[in-house]
């Protein structure tokens, strides 16, 4: 099925996995109470595949060994799906204090926006809010962060859909900070990217929706949903594989559809087309749909740019055996006309009888469905200053086991640390990078309903002088 954007005018103006290393402890739960919070039951949200699983219940990396993963077809993976896990004993990673701090409470929040020229905090809402949690700081630096006000600076629920996987899965803003885009799934189920203007009161505008981009859906399942501006000004649009189990569409290898690819489009046209076609895609001049800047992932969940190198960051939810993440250097394109493999490959193995593209490019890490991990969610490389050991460290983490992981890629390798976080009994839905490059968790749980919780990433203590 050939999927194209509906267009609407204007109503307004290579990888190497043998030294892979755990930083070896107990994962402690976050000095605060539980925050119970209800999300999507049986992983529905971000597994699309997960099964019941149990979650880790120490949170600790294999001792020293290597291991040898069954694939999910009863095939032996090949020689380069074998990871060895060995202690790793730095001494200032070892000491490193760092915490989970709740900042608010919201109603399933599945993602997490700054905004130039300001410096609060925007977060999405599954049901089709929108949130502004305001912040202060005064002149000696003491900051106050205000509870999120009753009312929402955006709210679109009569418009969304959380039926299955879907929801208000995504959420960013231009350059300038005077356009919102959201992403979600529409009464239809279909995949919808809107774009709004700030009005002077400072909320959207609901008079001033512009429909940018609509994608049919053929199952409730695997939609991404993350949009994101790149450094170059352009909307990166993450979108699912179209969902149903082993991408029965095959939308992950077929140019001729939106599904299963990353997009990039520029949201600011001349004319009243709703977007134009940058000109740099790598099918702009034909092959695929001009839209298309990368292809053949499953369910992206998330993806990020590196706020100072520009790379991208894609976290792939697997089928039934691996969880994936992938670099895209910069400097060598950022992921133009990249294939990512799927359906024909799960992470590095083949899937369901496939072989790997000949353009194939390989995740820079992938994890085996084990110890009650099921489904990776994507965050961020950190560009902070509150917690210097974790600077240009990508964190992300799992939504069933509720780990957060830091992740370098180095010459000799991968080089995976094991953090002292984790959510607990939450799920851990989605991360969050604030105006000044510190970091976010978004959680939520099976408790109690209509709460969800939103951390922020600090260290317990002032760290000593690395000199």
């Amino acid at each position: 099925m050939v999927t194209k954007p509906v267009v609407l005018k204007r109503s307004r103006l290579s990888r190497d996995l043998s030294d892979i290393s755990f930083v070896e402890r107990d994962v402690m739960k976050a000095k605060s109470a539980r925050l119970l919070v209800p999300l999507l039951t049986s992983c529905s949200l971000l597994a699309g595949a997960c099964a019941a699983l149990t979650p880790a219940t120490d949170g600790r990396a294999s001792d020293n060994t290597s291991t040898t993963e069954q694939a999910a077809d009863g095939e032996q993976p090949d020689e380069g799906q074998t990871t060895t896990t060995v202690d790793f004993a730095d001494p200032l990673w070892q000491s490193l204090k760092i915490e989970l701090v709740p900042i608010a409470q919201l109603e399933e929040p599945t993602a997490f926006s700054a905004r130039s020229g300001t410096i609060n905090y925007y977060v999405a809402e599954r049901a089709g809010r929108v949130r502004l949690i305001e912040r202060t700081v005064s002149p000696k630096g003491k900051e106050r962060i205000k509870a999120p006000a009753s009312t929402p600076i955006l709210d679109i629920t009569e418009m969304v859909s959380t039926s299955g996987e879907g929801g208000l899965l995504g959420l960013t803003f231009s350059t300038d900070g005077r356009q919102m885009y959201v992403n979600y799934t529409d009464l239809s189920g279909d995949t919808v990217v809107d774009e709004y203007m700030f009005s002077r009161n400072g909320r959207a505008d609901l008079d001033s929706r512009r429909e940018l981009l609509r994608i049919p859906q053929p199952a409730n399942n695997h939609n991404g949903g993350a949009v994101k501006i790149g450094e170059d000004g352009f909307l990166y649009i993450a979108t699912g594989d179209g969902g149903g189990s082993g991408d029965p569409e095959q939308a992950g290898q077929d140019l001729s559809t939106l599904l299963g690819k990353v997009l990039r489009i520029d949201p600011f046209p001349d004319g009243d087309s709703p977007y134009s076609i940058p000109d740099g895609n790598p099918f702009v001049d034909g092959g695929g749909e001009p839209e298309i800047w990368l292809y053949g992932v499953r369910n992206p969940w998330r993806i990020t740019f590196d706020r100072q190198s520009g790379d991208l960051w894609i976290a792939d939810v697997g089928q039934n055996a691996f969880e994936e993440i992938t670099m895209l250097s910069s400097a060598s394109g950022g992921g133009r006309g990249a294939n990512l493999g799927w359906s024909q490959m799960e992470a590095a193995t083949p899937f369901n009888g496939g072989s790997a593209p000949d353009n194939h490019v390989e995740p820079s890490h992938f994890y085996p469905h084990e110890e009650g991990r099921c489904s990776i969610t994507g965050g961020y490389v950190y560009r902070g200053e509150i917690i210097a050991l974790l600077n240009g460290v990508y964190l992300f983490g799992d939504y069933c086991s509720g780990e957060v992981w830091g992740l370098e890629l180095q010459p000799e390798g991968v080089l995976l640390r094991r953090l002292p976080l984790a959510v607990g009994k939450e799920q851990l839905v989605s991360f969050g990078e604030g105006p000044d490059g510190e970091l976010f968790v978004l959680t939520s749980s099976d408790g109690e309903e209509g709460l969800g919780t939103v951390y922020r990433l600090e260290p317990t203590e002032v760290e000593a002088d690395e000199s």
